[in-house]
């Protein structure tokens, strides 16, 4: 039986797609290249399947202009990305004026804390702790 085998990547609709990607360059440091169609913009991170060992060109994340007029509140869903040191990163944002929430947990498999990017969309910004390292 077929089945699903990960994520393929994340797409986000924006009203100003190359607003929003140039915050998301700016201010988390995600190095965004234009998509050939002119649609919006894109960030590949290849990934190794653990089966096969083959390199994988995905998850992609990518910010798309929108077709018809969003909503300016976000969109009813949170974007997690990986985060490498977690409190670092947190003092890194605040220098540059974002808000963070109050909440962040910390329990045994990571740390996460949350921010909003320009559109209102939520981002959860995550720092796994490897079962390795327990």
């Amino acid at each position: 039986m077929a089945s699903i085998q990960g994520i393929g990547g994340v797409f986000i609709e924006s009203n100003n797609a190359q607003r929003l990607a140039e915050w998301y360059q700016n201010v988390l440091g995600i190095e965004m290249e234009a998509h050939p169609e002119g649609i919006g913009y894109f960030r590949v991170f290849p990934s190794r399947d653990a089966d096969s060992g083959i390199l994988r060109e995905n998850p992609v994340f990518a910010i798309n202009q929108a077709r018809e007029r969003i909503l300016t509140s976000g969109s009813g869903f949170t974007l997690n990305l990986r985060v490498d040191h977690l409190f670092p990163y947190l003092d890194q944002l605040k220098e540059q004026g974002v808000a963070i929430e109050e909440n962040i947990l910390q329990w045994e498999r990571g740390r996460h804390a949350w921010i909003r990017d320009l559109d209102g969309n939520r981002v959860e910004l995550y720092e796994e702790i490897l079962v390795d390292e327990a």
